[in-house]
């Protein structure tokens, strides 16, 4: 079957490789639209803290299709021809992190990678956790969006989002924009930052109250602080881009006795440097979010099957395997939102 393979940072090929087997108690899943992340540009750009230097693996990790094949073993809900999405992961509910509910840092993960393919093999443990059937009147090219919309529910909800909260949102690209609809959805009102006019649009429609256009030279923290009352800055911030420089701006921004979301994943090695009196006397509280949970996973497909993250909003390229990298480059210079790579017809 063919194939995007990755070799390393910026070295993406197109390939033939073995079709895999399916899995006793899973099942083999025909790969009909897989899309570009944020993450899916990182990989690709600067290489990623799960995977080696140079290791050869298939690329890409959203993906929705058709049940190809059943494992005799299986014992889930699904059956051949079902439309399906599965996440990319799923704990072990057994180990001291997933005791201590916090799944997404699980150490016995089982992940779901290299979905940039026409035939990719899903587990038991991810069709019991976080499979489900796509209902008919949901397009199947908006189902792989359940990935990051999990990670953006998950971030939205630790950000401890209270009713008429003020919340700066940096950065509006698909995680951004999944952030604004979920805070707006918990009664926040967003500001959200982004240099591109045509993701501060997508923002306003995601529920975005404020907006602000980043520009050089621009005083930004003083322009979003001037957005809330009397200038006090916003409740909560969450920084959404993956910059350290963005970082200790978002960390800038929040009022006295405010929170900070550290959601978007800076390049390996990189540091920040925080203002420690500030830390300090103004009663700050930071939080690091990773990943997501399997109950996020389903508010996320539940945002999904009801319309709150159209295709129209989401999706803004599609493109074919054979030129995938140009989704990817595309991507990154923000040309459109998430691009759609169509791998098969259903």
């Amino acid at each position: 079957m063919k194939a995007a393979m990755s070799y390393g940072i910026g070295d993406i090929r197109i390939e033939d490789i073995p079709k895999p087997e399916c899995p006793h108690d899973g099942l083999l899943m025909k790969v009909v639209n897989v899309t570009t992340c944020g993450t899916d540009v990182k990989n690709y750009k600067r290489g990623h803290v799960l995977y080696k230097t140079g290791e050869r693996r298939v690329f890409g990790h959203e993906a929705a299709g058709i049940v190809a094949e059943v494992g005799p073993g299986m014992k889930a809900k699904f059956k051949a021809g079902d439309r399906i999405v599965s996440h990319n992961t799923a704990p072990c509910d057994t180990c001291y992190w997933c005791k201590r509910g916090q799944p997404s840092l699980c150490e016995n993960m089982e992940v779901l990678s290299g979905t940039w393919t026409e035939y990719v093999p899903v587990t038991a443990r991810l069709l019991e956790k976080n499979a489900f059937l796509v209902p008919k009147d949901v397009p199947l090219e908006v189902a792989p969006a359940v990935e990051p919309m999990a990670c953006a529910v998950y971030g939205a909800d630790l950000a401890g989002v209270e009713l008429g909260d003020y919340v700066v949102v940096n950065g509006a690209g698909p995680l951004g924009l999944g952030l604004t609809c979920c805070v707006t959805s918990l009664g926040g009102r967003v500001i959200c930052c982004d240099k591109s006019d045509a993701r501060l649009a997508l923002a306003k429609r995601m529920g975005a109250e404020q907006t602000v256009k980043v520009t050089d030279g621009m005083d930004q923290i003083k322009a979003v602080r001037d957005l809330t009352p009397n200038g006090r800055g916003p409740d909560i911030a969450i920084e959404a881009v993956g910059t350290p420089e963005t970082w200790e701006l978002s960390f800038k921004m929040v009022r006295r006795g405010g929170t900070v979301i550290f959601f978007g994943g800076c390049k390996r090695g990189t540091t920040i440097t925080l203002d420690t009196e500030a830390l300090h006397y103004d009663q700050l509280t930071i939080k690091g979010i990773f990943h997501t949970t399997p109950r996020h996973v389903e508010m996320a497909f539940d945002l999904i099957c009801r319309g709150l993250l159209s295709r129209d909003i989401l999706i803004t390229g599609e493109y074919t395997l054979d030129n995938c990298v140009q989704a990817l480059e595309d991507h990154y210079n923000q040309i459109g939102v998430k691009n759609l790579i169509k791998i098969a017809g259903e």
